[in-house]
């Protein structure tokens, strides 16, 4: 009798303490229901509260749990803005990196502070040296720096085309580029003397699949804007687009270009479209889109932004 009873009480306690558990576990530990995004890196801060310099990174949170970061910045400041916002950035599922130039993959420079050392995923070219060349201008060499090609080399997965990274969670690279298409690519160049123009083709986006759309999350979009666009409907031609993020590099498109640019969001967009261009999106491309969106569809990125889907 005694030995039933003391099962029962010892399963009614398992029990109940794996039910409370489910109460008394802090947030970040249980999985969210949608999709978050929280700027890390940008050329503009939400407040004064976060650091901002020339760069991009942005902590992916999927509804299963898994935290991703694309793209590191130029220095620590995605560490300092994490740690201001309190948000661990250990035991990351990955790291992906849009393209080899500094101001996205400076931040891999400090590295060996993760705890968890995540793979780092990108292009095979995101290792190719390149400069920077203005006219009365130093060069600037503006690929990957020394000590962050040291310490991730070993952690590094060269991914190519299309991959599924996670559930929902998709990294697009080796975007076909339409003869005569928008692509900003000018001014780098393989060699410090200016010869053999770098076609930045390691230039590589990260798309989340969620029930209302699309969110697409862009580094630079070197391959081009429309091309992008073009390849995911290709890829996805079912699914509308929620939001589009990230730095754009239409700063030096012309009217035409920011034309046809607003002509494929107008086609694509889902219920609900967001958009927050940062970094190298440009003020003219902002502007251009907020004429035809207004201010509850175009709105500012910045370093501190949290978006949640």
């Amino acid at each position: 009798m005694f030995q039933k009873s003391s099962k029962g009480i010892l399963f009614f306690s398992l029990f109940s303490l794996i039910f409370l558990s489910s109460f008394c576990l802090p947030s970040s530990a249980l999985a969210q229901r949608e999709p978050q995004l929280t700027v890390l890196c940008d050329d503009t801060a939400v407040s004064d509260q976060f650091a901002k310099e020339h760069g991009v990174s942005i902590l992916i949170e999927m509804p299963n749990g898994h935290r991703w970061l694309m793209d590191t910045g130029t220095t620590d400041v995605f560490l300092t803005n994490a740690k201001a916002l309190g948000v661990s950035l250990d035991g990351l599922s990955g790291i992906t990196i849009s393209h080899g130039h500094d101001d996205h993959t400076g931040g891999l420079t400090f590295y060996p502070r993760l705890n968890g050392k995540p793979p780092v995923y990108g292009h095979p070219y995101i290792w190719h040296k390149q400069f920077g060349i203005k006219k009365n201008a130093p060069v600037r060499i503006c690929g990957m720096p020394y000590l962050a090609r040291k310490y991730v080399a070993e952690s590094f997965k060269p991914l190519n085309n299309t991959v599924k990274l996670d559930e929902n969670l998709y990294f697009f690279t080796d975007v076909p580029r339409a003869e005569g298409s928008y692509q900003p690519i000018q001014g780098k160049f393989f060699n410090e003397d200016g010869t053999g123009p770098c076609p930045i083709i390691d230039d590589a986006t990260m798309v989340i699949k969620t029930s209302k759309g699309l969110v697409i999350i862009f580094g630079c979009g070197h391959a081009g804007y429309i091309n992008i666009l073009n390849t995911i409907h290709k890829k996805f031609p079912n699914d509308k687009v929620l939001s589009v993020v990230g730095g754009l590099h239409l700063k030096k498109a012309s009217e035409s270009v920011l034309a046809k640019a607003v002509a494929i969001t107008e086609e694509l967009k889902a219920p609900g479209f967001t958009f927050y261009g940062g970094h190298c999106t440009g003020k003219n491309a902002i502007a251009y889109f907020k004429k035809v969106y207004g201010e509850t569809v175009v709105k500012p990125l910045g370093a501190g932004k949290i978006i949640t889907y």
